[in-house]
């Protein structure tokens, strides 16, 4: 290398980003850009050896501290040194791409400044990474644009807590996903504040010289008061109205934000007004709502009793999946999971798929209903593989339904499917309207018992209050326990009448098949002794007791064991609660070299009470029983029925 003696050392300084911007520098010169805080050398002449003209950033410190720009310089080119992969039109023109640009293919809430040690705040965090990737006023995702599809990017939100006090807002074609549920927790803590007012004894009024209009909605809890609401009367600066009357005199009370932890807009929202009124619910139509959302791996959770975690205001479209529902519910809060509402029929909740969702601790884990302009028409939206727990009522649905020229049909084609449902005090599934809704595959363990065992059972675990629901191979724990019962209690379950595990109007088929053993018996008949075969429960209103009609089809075959015959057939029985009558008929084929045998086995049907004694003036009940008068003969009865009610 040949050396050259410096006799004159110049050194340049300037701003990068006005004038003309750096020089080209001579050889070996240096130049220090003081805006942007870098350093350069001239690279040199061709004639000198030099590759090309031009100037060499010099790396220093600077662009090594945060705000640097190093990894922008940085290049990067996939699979570089493996000639086996080939990424651009030709193996000597490889795509290259910057270390900047690589990394940037995933995006984290870390970036926007996130903390997760579950004491900061990080509400305000976590809105602007949502606003900035997916309602970027440059591009909203939303857009029907070519260059919007590629702002549709999934926001990954690593794990650890959460601290949340305000709803978080997500538009169309956002994705969030979490590292998993129990590994990236949102734990929602919804803003409270203190007031000192006056209330009286059975009214339902509160004083307060702070009374505003923006105190509709919050939740007010204080001595008298259980699960309190302000409601649309308000007297600026003079008092408020419960939505119950004050059980006690008392002066002291605390108000909570009745806002969701997360709550879906239209496409109406921008990054200023996306906790506005106007962008949800009634400013929806069907080509601005929600949709498209993926939200996944995540738990969240708030220990309020008094919140909705998901509120879900004509959402369409969208996926939800591996997430954890956590409330804070007691008998004297309402809490939803997951609220699904309709701005009408066509502008509704729909086509949504739940996989793998867990909500525990809520008043209601699923809820929709028709309150003012809101209603319960959606369509549908299928439950999977989900668990539903330490609820009042696991799913409760199309309820206060009224028709309207907004809506017209309450929930429709709504699927639960191998969904458990366990320690539900009242029903695990409750439909108050609609048609086409179908359980399949669900197992229900120590629901509508109010918190005790089947023995003190008090609700059917299913109701649908309209015709055109079905309910297909669900499992019950309930015809196990009376089945059999244990001996303290037997006198116990002698008064409790069998509730059925689906009851209101729907079609029922029951889980598997069931075998029991029929023996000789004398001219009388036996009642069948294993429930529920012989107690096949008649259909029952919500809470009061038996009403209406039901048809069982019993499909069975007998294999007799001495007697040398198979025989195959269909019990048919019809029962009218109402006018007190309960019919059977018999339909069946046999194998055997003779008729005799096969027609000395008989049932029949009658209703008997909560204690198991016939009756025709409280028909809890069916009881079958049979007539075998075949000598010394003994065989398998194996059964199994499907109900219309």
């Amino acid at each position: 290398m040949a050396v050259y003696q410096i006799s004159r050392i110049q050194i340049r300084r300037g701003q990068a980003n006005s004038g003309t911007g750096l020089p080209q520098l001579a050889s070996g010169e240096m130049a220090w850009a003081i805006d942007t805080q870098e350093l350069y050398i001239g690279s040199g002449a061709v004639s000198e050896g030099a590759p090309a003209v031009g100037n060499v950033k010099v790396i220093t410190n600077i662009d090594l501290a945060d705000g640097g720009n190093i990894l922008s310089t940085l290049g990067y080119t996939y699979q570089v040194n493996n000639t086996a992969i080939q990424t651009g039109a030709s193996a000597t023109a490889p795509i290259a791409r910057t270390l900047a640009s690589r990394l940037d293919d995933q995006v984290s809430t870390k970036s926007f400044g996130t903390v997760a040690d579950g004491a900061t705040d990080d509400t305000a965090a976590l809105q602007r990474a949502i606003n900035q990737l997916f309602l970027n006023p440059a591009n909203k995702s939303s857009n029907a644009t070519a260059l919007a599809s590629g702002t549709r990017v999934i926001l990954n939100i690593p794990a650890g807590t959460y601290y949340t006090t305000g709803t978080i807002y997500i538009p169309s074609y956002a994705a969030l996903a979490g590292a998993g549920a129990e590994h990236t927790i949102i734990n929602y803590n919804p803003q409270t504040f203190s007031i000192t007012g006056t209330t009286s004894i059975g009214s339902p009024t509160l004083i307060y010289s702070g009374a505003n209009l923006s105190m509709i909605g919050y939740r007010v809890s204080g001595a008298g008061i259980q699960n309190g609401t302000f409601v649309s009367s308000v007297s600026a600066g003079v008092n408020l109205v419960l939505s119950q009357n004050a059980q006690s005199a008392a002066t002291s009370f605390t108000l909570t934000a009745p806002g969701p932890a997360i709550q879906f807009v239209n496409d109406s929202a921008t990054t200023t007004s996306i906790g506005t009124a106007t962008v949800e619910p009634t400013a929806t139509n069907e080509t601005t709502q929600p949709r498209k959302l993926l939200i996944r791996d995540l738990t969240i959770n708030t220990t309020t009793g008094l919140n909705t975690l998901l509120q879900m205001n004509s959402v369409k479209d969208s996926i939800f999946e591996n997430i954890q529902l956590r409330g804070g519910w007691t008998s004297n809060t309402t809490s939803i999971g997951i609220a699904m509402t309709a701005i009408n029929n066509t502008t509704t909740c729909e086509r949504n798929i739940f996989r793998n969702i867990t909500a525990s601790g809520f008043t209601y884990g699923v809820y929709s209903a028709q309150i003012n302009s809101i209603g319960s028409d959606i369509l549908f939206n299928s439950f999977t593989d989900c668990n539903i727990s330490n609820c009042l009522i696991g799913m409760y649905i199309g309820i206060d339904y009224a028709y309207t020229s907004n809506f017209k049909y309450g929930p429709r084609q709504t699927t639960i499917t191998r969904t458990s449902f366990y320690n539900i005090k009242q029903q695990a599934v409750y439909f108050g309207s609609g048609s086409g809704n179908i359980l399949r595959d669900c197992v229900y363990t120590n629901v509508g018992n109010n918190g005790g065992g089947n023995q003190l059972s008090q609700y059917s675990q299913v109701y649908f209050a309209t015709y055109g629901n079905s309910s297909v191979n669900d499992q019950s724990d309930r015809h196990t326990d009376l089945a059999n019962p244990s001996t303290s209690a037997n006198t116990l379950f002698a008064l409790i009448p069998y509730v059925p595990e689906v009851s209101g109007h729907a079609v029922y088929t029951m889980l598997g098949n069931r075998t029991i053993t029929l023996n000789q018996t004398t001219s009388t008949y036996v009642s069948i002794l294993k429930l529920p075969f012989p107690w096949l429960p008649t259909p029952t209103d919500r809470t009061t007791g038996p009403t209406g009609s039901i048809s069982y089809n019993i499909n069975y075959t007998y294999v007799s064991s001495t007697a040398g015959y198979s025989r195959y057939g269909v019990i048919h029985i019809t029962a009218d609660t109402v006018n007190k009558q309960v019919s059977v008929s018999d339909e069946y084929d046999f194998t055997s070299l003779t008729q005799t045998y096969v027609e000395q086995l008989d049932f029949q049907a009658t209703f008997v009470d909560s204690a198991g004694l016939v009756t025709l003036t409280n028909p809890w009940n069916i009881l079958i029983s049979y007539q075998n008068t075949t000598p010394s003969d003994s065989g398998t009865f194996t059964y199994n029925y499907t109900s219309t009610f």
